[in-house]
């Protein structure tokens, strides 16, 4: 019998309620974030974490954010939409920008692929990073 990742069946644990709250409670939360947010609750290896990291995101119960090319940060939200990249904190938000499903024709018909959606990231300074560098000038 084949077995495809559909097909697997796999027990509830208190450590993946542990992370997927920490995902749901946190604003784009990367694993070193969520790691030290769950440790403080159970003891819990940071391979622990990154693995039911892993499992949440093949459950489709989370999405990983690949804002930062060397740090996911992983969402709740599963719909599609954009986001904004801190370059100076590293932080990452929501953008209330409408997804335009017209890119993703545009683009398959520009390049001959078939393109089943797209991710947009913004970087730039948030707010608060703003603001400092403005305090401090």
């Amino acid at each position: 019998m084949n077995s495809t990742n559909q097909d697997i069946i796999r027990r509830k644990t208190s450590q993946r309620d542990l992370v997927l709250e920490a995902v749901c409670n946190g604003n784009h939360l990367s694993a070193r974030e969520i790691f030290a947010l769950v440790s403080d609750k159970k003891r819990m290896s940071f391979g622990t974490v990154y693995r039911n990291l892993q499992i949440l995101e093949e459950e489709g119960e989370i999405v990983p954010i690949k804002a930062d090319p060397e740090l996911l940060h992983y969402d709740r939200r599963r719909d599609r939409h954009h986001h904004l990249h801190c370059t100076q904190c590293g932080k990452v938000f929501d953008i209330p920008v409408p997804y335009r499903p017209e890119f993703d024709t545009e683009a398959a018909e520009e390049s001959g692929f078939t393109i089943d959606s797209h991710a947009i990231t913004f970087e730039g300074l948030c707010r608060d990073c703003k603001t400092q560098g403005e305090i401090s000038l």
